[in-house]
């Protein structure tokens, strides 16, 4: 986990919220996010309001306008490495640029969900063994849990991009690549015919002998 680039996120949306699970036995594990997504801590002492930004070396400016807050987790979330009817996802589907922001195609058990790529961005470093799972709350709204190995390391919330005009730009797009797609195959296609050559220029005895004829 790059706890830097969580504070980034947190320092760009100006919040940081601090969120604590209680385990058993009286463990308290911390997560921190910017309201739209949150990230395990582990391996720092406990933190709160007033020592969140120092730890991240948040200059006193940028703090003064930084909302920040601690809190118990929501009890709508599961932040157990597995959750009863849990879905993995398992696309590839490109990202895509729209209205200024980056966002992850998903296909999840009801049609297809977005991610903002940029939260992302803190799990990098466990690229390899990163896995996407999508998930239901107790209010019947999905949510993405992303997973080091089996291990829970991040939530993430779906962002709501779809609408008439991103559907008509994405299928401006998919019809501008199948025009490309199609000019390509025809460039290919002449270059190979130019590159036939007719019979009385093939080698071999056959065209000799009837040229002779």
């Amino acid at each position: 986990m790059k706890l830097k680039k969580v504070a980034a996120l947190c320092s760009a949306n100006k919040a940081f919220f601090l969120f604590d699970e209680n385990r058993e036995g009286g463990e308290i594990r911390q997560w921190l996010g910017d309201g739209y997504s949150i990230y395990l801590l582990s391996g720092l002492p406990l933190l709160d309001e007033n020592n969140v930004c120092a730890m991240f070396d948040i200059p006193e400016k940028k703090r003064k306008k930084c909302r920040s807050k601690r809190q118990p987790v929501s009890e709508v979330y599961s932040l157990e490495d597995w959750a009863q009817g849990e879905r993995a996802l398992n696309d590839n589907w490109p990202t895509v640029e729209y209205d200024g922001r980056i966002v992850k195609p998903l296909s999840t058990n009801d049609g297809m969900t977005f991610i903002q790529d940029k939260y992302l961005a803190p799990l990098e470093d466990i690229a390899d063994y990163l896995r996407l799972f999508e998930r239901v709350d107790t209010e019947g709204n999905k949510y993405i849990v992303a997973k080091n190995g089996m291990e829970i390391a991040a939530i993430i919330m779906p962002f709501d991009i779809i609408n008439a005009g991103f559907v008509e730009e994405l299928e401006n797009l998919a019809y501008r690549c199948r025009q490309s797609l199609e000019a390509q195959k025809e460039r290919e296609y002449l270059k190979s015919v130019e590159r036939e050559p007719g019979p009385l220029f093939q080698e071999g005895g056959d065209a000799g002998e009837g040229a002779g004829e």
